[in-house]
């Protein structure tokens, strides 16, 4: 553990040759999925970037729904990283939030996060079945890491919560509104890690302490009791 309360999570087991294969697929995907489209998307062009055969491609994921899925699965691994990290090392939950908080608007505003995002949005009508798989494998997911933190924190006795999962949407949802609303919006913007520290920072506050200290005028006050 380091002196920020964080533990090495590198893994120092071999990675075996379809491990590498199949990130190389992962990788190679990514590219032509951006690049084209999902429609426009060949499963040949991504074995050419990538190397090996179609029929190992084929094998390893399916179709091409099956390889973006998991294209999807690898980009919430990263975002969902850093929760685990900090559960696995109890670290107090105001430190623990800021650093979930700043590394997961971060992820989000990575130009291929944006992109990808788009393209998911794109996909809704024609393949619905998309961005609900996505919604089940990326947001439901990320909540429940989040969740999970919060819940160790309960534990612990720092806080209180009656739902750790709607709390951690809320956190999750005031972290990324802001600043990934609108770079998703204009390429143009494209929030740096001081004003991403500063939004989290005001969220971490938010939620922690509430956003405001509620003081009805007299007659408010009076209305209310009768």
């Amino acid at each position: 553990m380091d002196t920020a309360g964080t533990m090495d999570t590198r893994n120092t087991e071999p990675v075996s040759r379809g491990d590498k294969r199949r990130a190389a697929f992962i990788a190679a995907a990514r590219e032509v999925f951006l690049e084209q489209g999902y429609e426009a998307a060949s499963m040949s062009d991504i074995v050419q970037r990538a190397g090996g055969s179609l029929s190992t491609l084929y094998s390893q994921f399916g179709d091409k729904q099956g390889l973006f899925l998991a294209m999807l699965d690898e980009r919430i691994r990263q975002i969902t990283a850093s929760m685990g990290v900090e559960l696995s090392a109890h670290a107090p939950v105001a430190d623990g939030l800021r650093r979930i908080g700043q590394q997961f608007t971060s992820k989000l505003l990575e130009p291929e996060s944006l992109e990808m995002y788009r393209l998911i949005l794109g996909l809704a009508r024609k393949f619905p079945e998309i961005p609900r798989e996505f919604v089940r494998r990326g947001s439901d997911r990320v909540r429940q890491a989040l969740a999970d933190y919060l819940i160790d924190r309960v534990d612990a006795g720092e806080i209180h919560l009656d739902d750790p999962h709607r709390a951690a949407s809320l956190f999750l949802e005031m972290s990324r509104a802001g600043l990934v609303n609108r770079a998703l919006m204009d390429d143009d913007v494209r929030p740096g890690p001081e004003e991403i520290k500063a939004s989290v920072d005001m969220v971490v506050d938010m939620f922690l302490h509430g956003a405001v200290r509620y003081q009805p005028k007299p007659d408010e006050a009076s209305s209310q009791a009768d």
